[in-house]
């Protein structure tokens, strides 16, 4: 499973039309899972996963354990197997802050799909203040 660093899209403005940036999954192997490594910039806070899925087929999303006084257990979500849609979810990102500063998210296909050519999944992280 390849390691891939999500893009940052930090709202910087109020009232202003700014550019949600998209990572797209580099991983094709039949059912295999890849992580995607996020960096937050500021202090903590929420961060809101932006997940598009391409395929009518389900992804479990697993969000690794934070460490630290405060850190919360791995956490493991389904993305819906609904064909064209774009999936949210929010953190708070001291709760899954790795020693590192990174929150770590792998994303694992249903059966032999394939998270390029059956999701085309793409992963956003946008930062909210």
């Amino acid at each position: 499973m390849a390691n891939i660093a999500i893009g940052n899209s930090k709202i910087t403005a109020l009232n202003v039309n700014q550019v949600l940036t998209q990572t797209a999954a580099d991983e094709d192997g039949a059912g295999v899972a890849q992580k995607f490594v996020y960096t937050p910039t500021g202090k903590d806070a929420r961060i809101c996963f932006v997940v598009y899925n391409k395929a009518a087929a389900a992804i479990t999303a697993t969000i690794v354990a934070g460490v630290g006084v405060f850190g919360a257990a791995a956490k493991a979500l389904t993305i819906p197997a609904t064909a064209l849609k774009t999936s949210i979810f929010q953190i708070e990102t001291g709760r899954y802050m790795l020693t590192n500063g990174t929150i770590e998210i792998s994303f694992l296909p249903a059966g032999a799909g394939q998270l390029v050519i059956t999701h085309a999944l793409t992963v956003g992280v946008i930062e909210l203040q």
